[in-house]
């Protein structure tokens, strides 16, 4: 049985890889799914049509019976619908998986006999070390095999920065790489800071140079973790390919496109990859975020030098940190997820209410705005959040101004491409700051979200508040981050080199490698076009009747002058129905008969019972019990509503004597 926890804290030990799990659902008789979508969708293999078409993912359906646990049948993050739901070999079970799931294993631990695990353990360790043991030696009696047939040689160097210390391929990736024909060539010392030693890529068969030189020279591709100078291209000759941040919506990275197209040079820049479903694993601005916002509440305890979990000691009493996170991205869950598991209290607020239940989920409180517009802060599905309007701008920073005057900890992510970071925190906010608080400013490389960081620096303000603008925190975890690029580019290595045509291909029709691609052929192909970078599908709802899929688009509700507020504390609307009910009721006591009001009550009565038991209710909780309330209550409303119009029209009749 294998089991697929989403958002569980599941000891790492015990879990396995995509690639090492898939190949034995096909042996399973059951797999049970704990509230994925995306992830176990059918349709990333089965339909090329599909937005998330290529992705990988989970292949449950594989298994004998499947059994999907789900609070609903809604669609996942990319708004695509679940065939897997679907197939005649799944169940659905709609409701709380977790306490259910508990309940069967509680039944199953009852009735089985304890074993002696100890044994077992660790033979089962023996057995996994002698097996490793054995494929290490094979691998290197196999190394000058490999070497002879590779296809592509890719060249990693040092950044010519010295404060970063990452580097853009690690020994087991390339290990990985090697085994598929790709060759990794490095720079002597490449990979010292992330400790990563030349004789550790020496042994899974990369080439180590003397020089960055000698690497340019002998690769066909060179990846880089920071954008290239103009000297780097120089070195690069006509018909290789770059892969590096290239940053080209700003005026830098245009200069190095037109570099690159005068000197014949493909650039591929991954900061641009489209943030889509499929592309998840090659997206390296998400994986480099979220080392940044988990290393952002590292930095912040530090400066902090007090409890963030609550205590209550010999010593005295000290309260849990309260934390506020600006903008919920993958950097600022990433950051709630790390304030949450040490103890705080976190708070959070971002533009795009489809964050809200995801900070829930982490643990955080999810703040929202009194705001009568009707604006969302996703710009069209890219992923990343957009310039509002002046009036919601305005309620945006009381809110922070009123939350600076509660809160010990600030760390704010807010960013837009191409863009100068908006000032989300002025003087005045920071001024209500309590002795001793600390702002986290995660955009200090795009000029800050706090009106008073430094980029680059660490200053105390006002002899109170620390504010960190540093703009290197996933080089503080270099080993970590360098681990997760080299990842990301094995994933895009593997997309433009397909196994069947054993070379590096630049599928302009693939619109992941679309969307990066910034120069190919002598020819600047940014920006891509804007369906490349849509990161969703149509939001939709789905039900099943008679065996077809009806899908019904979700369409947006227009204003009236009915919506608008007054005062901010009701609608226009709602006095409109609260005067006219008034009225109506005046009217009722006045001149309807006594038996008419008794049958309206039950009629509301009726309407209400039903529309809780029917309406508000998803259609696969249904049950035989609630079939008969559903009889019951709609013979209930039936009655009424004959005793209702005979009444109506007795009244009618009274009205007009």
């Amino acid at each position: 049985m294998n089991v697929l926890l989403a958002e569980a804290k599941v000891p790492y030990d015990i879990t396995f890889s995509m690639d090492d799990i898939n190949s034995d659902f096909s042996q399973c008789d059951l797999a049970i799914v704990l509230g994925a979508n995306d992830i176990v969708n059918p349709s990333a293999q089965t339909d090329q049509n599909s937005p998330i078409a290529g992705m990988p993912v989970l292949q449950v359906w594989k298994a004998k019976q499947t059994i999907c646990m789900k609070r609903s049948l809604n669609v996942g993050y990319a708004g695509v619908d679940n065939s897997l739901f679907y197939m005649p070999n799944n169940f659905m079970f709609l409701g709380d998986a977790k306490k259910t799931l508990e309940q069967v294993l509680n039944l199953l631990s009852a009735s089985t006999p304890t074993p002696d695990n100890n044994n077992a353990e660790t033979a089962d360790v023996e057995s996994q070390q002698k097996k490793l043991e054995e494929e290490s030696t094979a691998f290197l009696d196999h190394i000058p095999d490999l070497q002879s047939n590779t296809f592509l040689r890719v060249g990693i160097c040092k950044e010519l920065d010295e404060s970063e210390k990452r580097v853009a391929m690690v020994p087991q990736v390339a290990k990985s790489l090697l085994k598929s024909g790709i060759q990794i060539v490095i720079e002597s010392g490449a990979g010292d800071n992330a400790r990563f030693s030349d004789g550790s890529y020496a042994e899974v068969g990369g080439q180590i140079k003397e020089s960055a030189k000698e690497v340019y020279d002998t690769s066909n591709v060179i990846i880089k973790i920071q954008a290239p100078t103009l000297n780097e291209l120089d070195m690069l000759g006509a018909g290789k390919t770059l892969i590096s941040p290239i940053s080209p919506q700003t005026d830098a990275g245009m200069e190095l496109l037109h570099k690159a197209r005068d000197a014949g040079i493909n650039l591929l820049a991954v900061d641009a990859v489209p943030r889509v479903s499929r592309a998840q694993n090659m997206d390296v601005l998400s994986s480099q975020a979220k080392l940044a916002g988990y290393r952002a509440v590292v930095e912040a305890s530090n400066a902090y030098q007090r409890f963030l979990r609550g205590e209550v000691t010999s010593a005295g009493s000290f309260p849990a940190a309260k934390v506020l996170v600006i903008g919920c991205g993958v950097a600022g869950l990433a950051a709630i997820s790390a304030a949450v598991s040490l103890g705080a209290v976190v708070r959070a607020f971002d533009t795009r209410l489809d964050c809200k239940e995801e900070v829930e989920s982490l643990g955080g409180i999810f703040l929202t705005l009194n705001f009568n517009g009707e604006e969302e802060g996703d710009t069209g599905g890219t992923g990343y959040a957009k310039v509002m309007s002046d009036e919601f701008y305005k309620k945006e920073m009381n809110l922070f101004k009123e939350q600076a005057k509660e809160v010990n900890i600030i760390i704010t992510t807010a960013a837009i491409p191409g863009r100068r970071a908006p000032i989300l925190l002025k003087k005045e906010a920071v001024d209500n700051l309590a002795p001793g608080a600390i702002i986290i400013d995660l955009a200090a490389s795009t000029g800050g979200n706090c009106e008073l960081t430094r980029p680059g620096e660490t200053h105390l303000y006002d002899n109170r508040v620390t504010i960190i603008g540093a703009t290197d925190l996933p080089s503080r975890m270099a080993y970590q981050s360098s681990y997760m690029y080299a990842n990301n580019m094995q994933a895009l290595l593997e997309l433009l080199c397909p196994k069947d045509e054993r070379k590096l291909v630049i599928n302009m029709e693939d619109s992941v490698i679309r969307g990066m691609t910034c120069v190919v052929d002598n020819t600047i192909t940014w920006p891509p076009p804007p369906t490349v970078n849509q990161t969703r599908a149509t939001k939709t709802t789905t039900q099943k009747k008679d065996d077809f899929l009806i899908v019904h688009q979700e369409r947006r509700k227009s204003s009236t002058v009915f919506s608008k507020r007054i005062l901010d504390l009701t609608t226009i609307g709602e006095v409109c129905a609260i005067i006219f009910l008034v009225v109506f009721a005046i009217i009722l006591g006045f001149f309807a008969p006594v038996s008419f009001v008794n049958q309206l009550l039950y009629f509301i009565l009726a309407g209400f019972l039903g529309s809780y038991l029917i309406w508000d209710v998803e259609p696969a909780l249904f049950s035989p019990l609630m079939s008969t309330s559903n009889s019951l209550s709609g013979k209930d409303l039936f009655v009424s509503l004959r005793f209702c119009s005979y009444h109506m029209l007795t009244f009618r009749t009274y009205l007009l004597l």
